[in-house]
């Protein structure tokens, strides 16, 4: 390993650690991380939701007779 990658390597596991050290001293860590959960499944109800009326939709659309 040259002596730069080196300085390098260290000095981001030292920022990883420093990093980590923050996040375990704040009491709201984990209500992030909730909430962006929470979240992801909200978006992923309505896609679903968007996805079947979507298909309904299309289904009537081309069954009605234009001629």
């Amino acid at each position: 390993m040259s002596r730069i990658a080196l300085i390098v390597f260290v000095a981001c596991g030292e920022r990883v650690r420093r990093c980590r050290e923050i996040a375990r001293q704040r009491p709201d860590g984990g209500y992030t991380t909730e909430t962006v959960v929470v979240v992801a499944i909200l978006v992923a109800i309505a896609v679903a939701v968007g996805a079947v009326l979507m298909s309904k939709l299309l289904a009537k659309a081309n069954s009605l007779d234009l001629r």
